[in-house]
This record gives structure tokens, C-alpha cells and sequence, in this order.
């Protein structure tokens, strides 16, 4: 009797922790791409945003967004510095549980980007906890933590994990947000919903929804980057790429 008893409270604890954890969105591929400005050498995405597959070509798993990448996957060695993708705010940070790791999370305003919407920006997978608090403020192009595979050891990707920064970026009307999750490690943004990180260097687009209806000619974003000698190229850009790009030298 007292074994049945702690194995209903076992699972209804189970099924209660998947409840707060399961983060499901309707999301769909945006139709972006991107191209980096001539001269540079920058880490492309190896799985962009609502992509089915992996950066190695595997499926992902069916019981998040439909089965579909709930952000964009760039592909680094452990302690490559990660960017700020614009102004903003940190406004969570902390370690998450599989499939998420060692994260912070950034609130831009308007002011910060240059679009009409607040964008809320978490970058996952950290080496480390970054050396920053909530309510720090943080500039575009300014390190804010060190790429690594917390959080991806193990089933898929072996004991070893894979290495990268997945970014996920929701868009919305408001600077409103609430803290979620088992691990304190979710944001939600009042209306806000969650799209491709893309959408950000498209600075003149009012209404998210509508990067459906963009016509081809602008649907390659080219976003600013950092260079080797820390400055943002082009100088005055307001939203950059969020790894730091190497100059070509001419020959």
C-alpha cells in the first residue's frame, strides 16, 4: 500500500514537472537567409530556425514545436565568446536542465533595435555562468558568455555533447514577462511569439507575421558584425551577428 502511494506521487510529480517544462509553439520556417558582409569570415547556422533536422542531418525529437527547431544553432568550439545581439537587459540567468544547459536571457526595447517590438533573446548551452546580474545592462556586439555543451550530454549527442549556441528570440508589444519553468529558465513575454533570430536584422519590418509575405529580393538579411578589432562593422548598427567575424586579408 504505502509503495503504490509513493509511486502515484512519483509519477504525478513527473507528470506535473513535463507540464511546467513542455514549451510548445506554432511556429514555421520564415523563408530567411543570411549573407555576411563582403571581406568577413563569419560561423554560419548549422540548423536554422524551424528546421526538422540537426546540424548533422539527424531528426530532431517530435515533442517540442511540432518536431521543428524552436531557434537558430551556430556551431563553436567551447569558449568561443558569444555577443550581444543588441542593447539590452539581463533579465535571467541560471542552468537549465537537458537539452537546455547553462543560459542567460536579454530584453531589448525598441530603442535598443530599431523595430517596433520588444525582442527577448536567450542564448543556451553556456560553458559557464556568465559574469553578469539580472538587471545589468549590455551593449551590441559585447561579450555576455562563453559558448559550450552544458545541457546536450548524453542519448544523441554522446557523452561528450556538442558544442554551440542555440538562440531563440521572441518578438512582442511589451516589456511585460513572467519567469517559468522547473528551473526558473523560461520567459514569457506578454503576447510575444516566438520566431527566427533572423527576423531582428530586418529592422523595417513592423509586423513579425509578415516576413511570410516578403517579397524574395528581401528575404536575405545582412546583418552588421564584430571584427577582430572589437568594433561593429558597419560602425552605428544597432543589431549584430552573434559571434565575432574574422577579417580577410587581401592578397
Amino acid at each position: 500500500m504505502r509503495f503504490t502511494i509513493l509511486l502515484a506521487m512519483v509519477l504525478a510529480f513527473s507528470a506535473q514537472a513535463a507540464s511546467v517544462e513542455r514549451r510548445d509553439h506554432a511556429i514555421a520556417a520564415s523563408g530567411l537567409s543570411v549573407a555576411f558582409p563582403s571581406g568577413y569570415a563569419c560561423e554560419p547556422i548549422s540548423s536554422p530556425f524551424a528546421s526538422a533536422t540537426r546540424y548533422d542531418g539527424s531528426m530532431r525529437r517530435g515533442d517540442r514545436n511540432g518536431g521543428m527547431h524552436g531557434g537558430m544553432d551556430i556551431s563553436l568550439e567551447t569558449g568561443t565568446p558569444l555577443l550581444s545581439i543588441a542593447d539590452g537587459e539581463v533579465i535571467a540567468l541560471g542552468e537549465g536542465g537537458a537539452l537546455e544547459g547553462i543560459y542567460i536571457w536579454l530584453r531589448h526595447a525598441p530603442e535598443d533595435t530599431g523595430s517596433p517590438y520588444f525582442v527577448f533573446s536567450k542564448y543556451q548551452h553556456l560553458s559557464a555562468l556568465p559574469q553578469l546580474k539580472i538587471g545589468d545592462r549590455v551593449k551590441a556586439g559585447k561579450v555576455v558568455g562563453l559558448s559550450g555543451a552544458t545541457g546536450t550530454a548524453g542519448k544523441h549527442y554522446g557523452s561528450s555533447g556538442y558544442a554551440h549556441l542555440h538562440l531563440s528570440t521572441f518578438y512582442g508589444p511589451s516589456d511585460e514577462y513572467e519567469i517559468k519553468g522547473m528551473y526558473g529558465s523560461m520567459i514569457t513575454a506578454r503576447e510575444a511569439r516566438l520566431d527566427d533570430p533572423l527576423i531582428l536584422y530586418l529592422g523595417d519590418l513592423h509586423d513579425v507575421s509578415a516576413v511570410q509575405s516578403l517579397p524574395d529580393e528581401r528575404r536575405t538579411v545582412r546583418p552588421a558584425v564584430v571584427g577582430d578589432d572589437g568594433h561593429i562593422h558597419p560602425e552605428g548598427s544597432k543589431t549584430v551577428w552573434p559571434v565575432a567575424c574574422r577579417k580577410l586579408t587581401k592578397r
